[in-house]
């Protein structure tokens, strides 16, 4: 379990939350009634990890608190598109069933990053780096 936070140190976070997430999505969130000190934890955040072309890779993530709780992937701070190659499970972990990267093609390779948001707020994980190693 986290560390407990101020009053203080909640509000901030939740504030620069939305904060983010209004300039990643350019969504205003209306907080009439809703406060973000409600325990949000991340059980499992994505780590750092390298793989070679083609192989399928999964980025954990879990988070615990009030349901429903609803995860949203980021890649280098941008919404990741799901597609039939690249999705979440149920359990929140992000699936990628053949990384690409080759010379030419845009590439899974970058930092994701997972969010969560129920009623009370959201939190954002620590970044795992994805990287792809070249096959000698």
């Amino acid at each position: 379990s986290p560390p407990p936070l101020s009053t203080l140190s909640r509000f901030r976070h939740c504030f620069m939350m939305l904060a983010y997430l209004y300039l990643q999505t350019k969504t205003v969130f209306f907080l009439s009634g809703v406060w973000c000190f409600s325990e949000l934890f991340f059980v499992k955040e994505p780590q750092d990890i390298t793989v070679t072309r083609k192989d399928p890779v999964f980025l954990d993530c879990e988070a615990h608190g009030e349901v429903p709780i609803t995860i949203t992937w980021l890649k280098n701070g941008a919404k990741v598109s799901e597609n039939e190659r690249i999705y979440t499970l149920s359990n929140g972990s992000l699936y990628i069933s053949e990384v690409e990267g080759k010379r030419g093609e845009p590439s899974d390779e970058g930092f994701y990053q997972c969010l969560a948001l129920n009623k009370y707020g959201a939190i954002l994980s620590q970044k795992g780096h994805l990287i792809l190693a070249s096959k000698f």
